[in-house]
């Protein structure tokens, strides 16, 4: 199965994986180390390329297993739970808030379709 993330979805599953236990950190971390270099080097030199790149662009991990796609999502869980943390120390209606609010919601539709795929694989 393919696992489709958003760059900017994945950055928040491997940079909570670098002090978390996480049994994907390992074997996704070339992958996320090559982007997160690319990802420096943009914010560097071209705020409107890693701008786009983070908000438009995709990591799609091939040949994921079921295994794999429900450690995304518990990961995704615990990272919302830290989210929910955030949301009410942000002040009512600001652009943080809203920020925390939008990445809750994404991360929250992105679960529950890596918790579908995981059961209509193991199905298969």
């Amino acid at each position: 199965m393919e696992l489709h993330f958003t760059v900017w979805q994945f950055v928040r599953l491997m940079v909570h994986g670098e002090t978390h236990p996480n049994p994907l950190f390992e074997p996704w971390a070339d992958i996320w180390h090559s982007l997160d270099a690319d990802l420096t080097a943009l914010a560097e030199s071209d705020g409107n390329a890693y701008s786009d790149m983070m908000m438009n662009q995709d990591v799609v991990m091939q040949d994921a297993t079921p295994a794999q796609a429900r450690a995304a999502a518990a990961a995704l869980k615990q990272v919302m739970d830290e989210l929910d943390a955030e949301i009410p120390k942000a002040e009512d209606g600001s652009d943080p808030q809203l920020s925390l609010k939008f990445e809750r919601r994404e991360l929250r539709q992105l679960t529950r379709k890596f918790n579908q795929q995981a059961k209509t694989d193991t199905a298969s």
